[in-house]
């Protein structure tokens, strides 16, 4: 799938994250769909998406007790 294949809401939030510093700052769902605009639980939604959509691009790991996420 291509990039041109994302909603607004899955490219806002790529973008956001590639913006970000996701991979050494723990993501906080709460505090970033705040900033974002949107629900914890549609953030949560697009971010599985953007994890199957885009998966060579986009990644959810866990390190330390936290979560990290990466987008190129």
């Amino acid at each position: 799938m291509a990039m041109k294949d994302l909603t607004p809401m899955e490219t806002m939030v790529y973008e956001y994250v590639k913006a970000s510093d996701f991979s050494s700052v723990p993501w906080i769902t709460s505090s970033e769909a705040r900033k974002l605009g949107t629900t914890e639980e549609e953030l949560y939604k697009t971010l599985a998406e953007l994890t199957k959509k885009i998966k060579d691009n986009f990644w959810i790991y866990y390190e330390a007790g936290s979560i990290h996420i990466v987008a190129e």
